[in-house]
């Protein structure tokens, strides 16, 4: 075994020399997909700066050092581009959408919590607006609540 099942990260092999290449290499995978922020799921070409620990989820069509690394998360580090594959239930934030993500297998699916073998899923979002209470046994409002969802109200108290 060359790498860990799940991050994929080096393992030191016996008699190896330069060790401390594998166990940095390590290092900064680990550092990129703790608490897994993902710069954006969208952009196909690799930054012309990024900082050490940038990630980045490569979409189909990567070009230039993320080409032939389609679905992985690629991670900056040390001057290079290094990647792992996203295993089933790795959860990020997406940072240029601004939302939670959780990758089912082959995609990030926005606001995920959990997802059935079959793909049903169920998830979180907000819709936040401000509406008047009216009398009466029902109120109109501007904003249109999806079909099929529950809400929450919250109500400040002066």
């Amino acid at each position: 075994m060359t790498n860990t099942g799940n991050l994929g990260l080096p393992l030191v092999q016996p008699s190896q020399a330069q060790k401390h290449i594998t166990v940095n290499e390590s290092l900064a995978k680990l550092d990129g997909l703790t608490q897994l922020i993902l710069i954006s799921i969208s952009t196909g070409t690799p930054p012309l700066s990024a900082s050490d620990g940038a990630s980045y989820g490569v979409p189909i069509g990567g070009v230039n050092a993320w080409a032939g690394h389609d679905g992985e998360v690629a991670i900056y580090s040390n001057g290079g581009w290094v990647f792992s594959i996203p295993q089933t239930g790795w959860r990020a934030w997406i940072a240029d959408h601004a939302y939670s993500a959780l990758f089912d297998g082959s995609n990030w699916t926005q606001g995920a919590l959990a997802q059935s073998p079959n793909g049903a899923k169920s998830g979180f979002s907000i819709l936040e607006f401000d509406h008047v209470i009216s009398a009466g046994s029902s109120n109109s409002t501007v904003v249109v609540i999806p079909p099929m969802r529950c809400f929450l109200a919250y109500r400040e108290w002066s």
